[in-house]
């Protein structure tokens, strides 16, 4: 009976649409006590709806259209501003922490396979991080002296093949010895801990499908990083955090097969720890370091992003694939640029 006062009001306070945005709402909220599921709220059901309408509103998500685009300059300058605000928020989070950064640009989207997502944004990368003091490594070239068919599966989707993951471990290998001797000091009391440091999904060990009739062998840990073991605290070891998109987290291989595997197995007096999850940009490599993966007391930081990760700053992107709880509202010249290559909706 409660329940349904709680409706009529609604609808009586609520006029138009918003008012049946509630009452979906409210009757949600009904069901889902009734069949006993808990952590639902109003407040997630309204804000879920909310979400899908504007993702339905601005469905498309643009690539190298951003940058080929005449009229598109500010746009493309906006969203460098966002890559290098996430960036530096990334930097004071791991300075106060006393982890050491570094940046690390990893691609195939070079040499005869470069895209404009990656011609005008590594440099842009490399400024910023020598502006910052951040330490860079450039993979891409060096993934442009090798044949990138047999570093790849498939040049189209970029996804790493088995000599591909092996050839990242080389090279991350290189730059994680440089590092031997970094420590952090900071540590985290077992009560501060978050239940999980990655965002993925916890206890998976399947097969998965989401390729096509590529299937591969995922397995997450209980702390939701792709990793076949669980961290251990206080630690012993040093430990070093990867964060990044498909090229680390690595679709199409097994866990075994995975470039944060490989390391594992070359130097078991470390800690390497797989954050990676696909489709995220510099906004989430922030955030879920902050919110979580801090927690880890990693001693070195590494990310790797692109060019592909300034584009993807875009408003759509992220209403898409974000990890944050929020809305993106397009600026005036992304909506601007939607409506003049999507056509105005």
């Amino acid at each position: 009976m409660r329940q349904k006062l709680r409706i009529s009001y609604a609808v009586k306070s609520y006029p138009g649409s918003f008012a049946l945005l509630l009452l979906v709402a409210l009757v949600s909220v009904c069901f889902l006590s009734a069949c006993g599921s808990k952590g639902k709220t109003i407040s997630d059901i309204v804000f879920r709806e909310r979400k899908n309408r504007e993702i339905d509103r601005h469905p498309k998500i643009p690539k190298d259209e951003i940058i080929q685009q005449a009229s598109s300059s500010r746009l493309y300058s906006e969203l460098r501003e966002y890559y290098k605000k996430s960036l530096l928020e990334l930097k004071v989070a791991t300075d106060r922490d006393c982890a050491k950064l570094v940046v690390v640009v990893l691609t195939i989207e070079t040499g005869k396979y470069a895209t404009p997502a990656s011609t005008f944004g590594i440099p842009f990368i490399f400024i910023t991080t020598d502006n910052m003091g951040v330490d860079y490594y450039d993979l891409a070239r060096k993934i442009a002296e090798n044949d990138v068919t047999e570093l790849t599966q498939t040049t189209e989707d970029g996804v790493w093949s088995k000599k591909g993951a092996v050839f990242i471990a080389d090279q991350l290998d290189s730059i994680i010895s440089k590092y031997n001797d970094q420590r952090s000091t900071k540590k985290f009391p077992d009560a501060k801990k978050p239940a999980t440091f990655g965002d993925l999904q916890p206890n998976q060990d399947e097969m998965m499908y989401d390729y096509g009739d590529a299937p591969y062998h995922l397995k997450v840990n209980s702390q939701g990083l792709r990793m076949d073991h669980d961290l251990q605290f206080p630690k012993k070891k040093q430990t070093i955090l990867i964060l990044g998109d498909a090229e680390v987290f690595s679709p199409l291989l097994n866990n075994e097969d995975i470039a944060t595997s490989i390391l594992q197995r070359r130097h078991p007096d470390k800690e390497i720890i797989n954050a990676g999850v696909n489709n995220y940009t510099m906004d989430d490599y922030a955030s879920l370091y902050t919110e979580k993966a801090r927690f880890t007391e990693p001693d070195i930081v590494i990310v790797c992003t692109n060019g592909g990760d300034i584009i993807e700053q875009y408003f759509t992107q992220r209403n898409k694939y974000s990890r944050s709880n929020k809305i993106y509202e397009p600026s005036d010249a992304e909506l601007q640029f939607y409506n003049e290559f999507y056509g105005k909706r």
